[in-house]
């Protein structure tokens, strides 16, 4: 009985640290798109109105002019302007990418596509970083898993998390099967180079339905990266370990069989 209700609150305990975790997040999106907004909306028409003037100048533009506006242009990219053929993809601070940003920033992938540009904002970021970093570690640990359901885990875990995703992102994002794996590990391991970035193909339109499985998908995703990685690291420290118990217990033979014949000769 005291058994059931230790289960029983460890779960409840679980059920409140996703709820709280959501939350964090759901508060760090909505700060951040507080901050963001308005300069971000600046620095949109400041890259609108640099085009504009180099394609009624484009003739006659100098050599400052151009780099001028390729120093706007570095920078608009760099704060998710991309420009395209017929316009600009422009990353506002709005819920959506809020919420992504705050997602890759917790789970320490760091894409870089949107990033604070405002003192307030990147002031705000670190120390929502440092309380809300240990918090993503906590909710990752949390996850307890039992041996019978280890094969189900990794089979199940390698399905849903690496193997299927690849598919949805053929389709959405244009990527090959290869691409797709490669973005997939590499998201959920908390590598996240930016080379292969979600949601930035001009010619695709992203739904919210979307968006949202991608975020579901990376948070328990990594959830379970973490918890291969750390069974797969006890694994080789328990073979270590029994590696170099067999090697002392093989020295340990050679050296009684050695003091076994050594013994005898001192009795003669």
């Amino acid at each position: 009985m005291e058994n059931e209700d230790k289960e029983k609150l460890s779960k409840a305990s679980r059920y409140v640290l996703l709820i709280g975790f959501i939350c964090y997040c759901m508060m760090g999106a909505k700060i951040f798109q507080a901050l963001e907004t308005d300069i971000q909306e600046e620095l949109k028409l400041a890259f609108l109105d640099a085009e504009t003037n180099l394609m009624e100048t484009y003739v006659n533009i100098t050599s400052e002019e151009l780099e001028i506006f390729l120093q706007i242009l570095s920078l608009s990219i760099k704060h998710g302007i991309i420009p395209v053929r017929n316009g600009a993809i422009y990353f506002s601070w709005d819920f959506r990418n809020s919420f992504s940003f705050v997602t890759s920033t917790l789970s320490t992938i760091g894409y870089g596509l949107i990033a604070p540009r405002t003192p307030m904002g990147q002031m705000f970021c670190v120390f929502y970083s440092l309380l809300g970093i240990p918090l993503t570690i906590i909710f990752l640990q949390s996850t307890q898993i039992r041996t019978c359901e280890l094969l189900f885990f990794l089979v199940t875990g390698l399905s849903i998390f690496i193997l299927l995703p690849p598919l949805l992102f053929m389709k959405m994002e244009g990527w090959t099967y290869n691409e797709g794996l490669y973005f997939a590990f590499i998201s959920l391991s908390t590598i996240g180079f930016g080379d292969y970035i979600i949601g930035v193909n001009p010619s695709k339109n992203y739904s919210n339905i979307y968006m949202a499985i991608v975020t579901l998908w990376c948070t328990f995703g990594i959830a379970w990266m973490a918890l291969f990685f750390d069974l797969l690291s006890k694994n080789l420290e328990k073979t270590k370990i029994s590696v170099t118990c067999n090697t002392l217990w093989q020295r340990e033979r050679k050296f009684s069989g050695k003091r076994s014949h050594f013994w005898p000769s001192l009795r003669r």
